[in-house]
């Protein structure tokens, strides 16, 4: 998959280990030596020491581009919702890193969870109208929140899944 294809107005996910892996800040890197760039940072991962080094691999001076980078973090899932509401609809491409990482959260009710993910998918659905709108997102480690991910994966115009585990071989018994 070449991340630096994702189209305007589509959103499009990428289910990684990492969510602000290797691809993700080479993606980062070529947006902001050209444009400003959104980032906004669910799980607490952006990368802004690889960033720069990325950077300064490619240019002498890798300040301007560092400066076309704005970063919006949130710590919480009431934070993300914050945070998406508070993003005005730009012409610049958005990226959402490791968006379901707060959802995931036990400590918050099942319903709370819900009501929360919904109207983050509706501010997704917002931003992705004006610009291309990339979301990171990891698996969860416990099953009952699996449906966050099924959700916004079909919602997704663009859907990317190298991190998606397969299923571990079983040692057949020998006797």
């Amino acid at each position: 998959m070449d991340l630096l294809l994702f189209p305007p107005r589509t959103l499009t996910v990428l289910n990684s280990p990492e969510a602000a892996g290797g691809p993700v800040v080479e993606l980062i890197a070529h947006l902001a030596l050209h444009n400003p760039v959104t980032i906004l940072d669910g799980g607490n991962c952006f990368p802004a020491y690889r960033l720069l080094r990325r950077l300064r691999g490619r240019t002498g001076d890798p300040q301007p581009a560092m400066q076309r980078v704005f970063v919006r973090r949130a710590f919480t899932c009431h934070q993300v919702l914050a945070m998406l509401e508070g993003t005005p609809s730009q012409p610049q491409p958005h990226i959402v890193l490791d968006f379901l990482t707060t959802f995931y959260d036990e400590q918050v009710p099942e319903n709370e969870t819900r009501r929360l993910f919904n109207a983050c998918l509706r501010q997704l659905e917002r931003l992705a109208l004006s610009a291309p709108l990339l979301v990171t997102v990891t698996s969860p480690r416990l099953p009952a929140r699996s449906y966050l991910l099924e959700q916004v994966s079909a919602r997704a115009g663009r859907l990317h899944l190298p991190g998606i585990p397969s299923r571990p071989a079983l040692q057949p018994s020998l006797f």
